[in-house]
């Protein structure tokens, strides 16, 4: 053996043992195994962003739609409540998420249809071409609330009211998740 051999530690053999290919098979499989379930988890959590972003919009759409009817008098401040305290025009509970039609109000009891997005395709164009992706909004639901506000010696103000919507979809992972804004409306412009 040369200087350099005995330095170096080596016997004359080159290459691996079958023992350190094994070893080194089994540690590469447990890294791709974690990299693939990071992988799958934020392609779920990506999708569960999307969701949330549409929930998000859908319960500020809810809100607005009340506020323009208030502020150009197509309802009078009376009719915003829930159907169950008369004369309110809102469904109560949750209900799908529909178009609103003749009375251009979101929630009341003319609406139908299930509503849907439109994406851009492969092109990025959002006009109407071949590519593009319509998503049916059937996994959602809204729920609008419209409550009193009491004064401090517990009467009714009749001038303000609080109006909560909240949409709720299913997540994933299977579960479902809520997301709810909450405003108040009064009598006055």
């Amino acid at each position: 053996m040369t200087r350099n051999e005995r330095s170096l530690g080596r016997n004359g053999s080159d290459g691996f043992s079958t023992l350190e290919v094994l070893a080194a098979m089994f540690v590469i499989t447990i890294a791709l195994t974690g990299l693939l379930s990071l992988f799958g988890y934020a392609i779920s959590t990506m999708s569960l962003m999307q969701d949330l972003l549409i929930a998000k919009q859908k319960s500020r759409e809810t809100l607005e739609s009340i506020f323009t009817a208030r502020n150009t008098s197509q309802i009078t401040f009376d009719m915003i409540q829930n159907v169950s305290d008369s004369p309110g025009i809102f469904l109560d509970g949750f209900q799908p998420l529909e178009r609103p039609q003749a009375d251009g109000l979101i929630g009341t009891a003319d609406d139908s249809g299930i509503e849907t997005l439109t994406l851009p395709g492969p092109d990025g164009d959002l006009t109407l071409t071949a590519d593009n992706e319509v998503r049916v909004l059937d996994t959602f639901q809204r729920q609008i609330q419209i409550s009193p506000i009491l004064f401090a010696d517990s009467s009714v103000n009749p001038d303000v009211r609080r109006i909560m919507v909240s949409i709720r979809y299913n997540t994933p992972m299977g579960g479902q998740s809520t997301y709810a804004v909450e405003s108040y409306i009064s009598r006055y412009r």
